[in-house]
């Protein structure tokens, strides 16, 4: 009985993965074509991530350092 329930479960695993990788690539296209590059004169070592962003005062958007699973 217990075989047959981890059987079943496995299969639908499988399917549930199946599906979301599909899924998954049908969008990639539209997910890496955002993807903007800018050819340099000299590689750089840095990066600057969002220049423009705000933080609005009083509201604190940071990730806490416990994840809830």
């Amino acid at each position: 009985m217990a075989d047959k329930e981890a059987a079943f479960d496995d299969a639908v695993e499988e399917r549930v993965i199946h599906k979301e990788y599909k899924i998954w690539k049908k969008n990639t296209p539209f997910l890496y074509d955002l993807v903007m590059t800018q050819a340099l004169e000299w590689p750089s070592l840095t990066a600057q991530w969002l220049p423009g962003v705000t933080r609005p005062e009083g509201k604190d958007f940071k990730q806490s350092g416990k994840r809830k699973k």
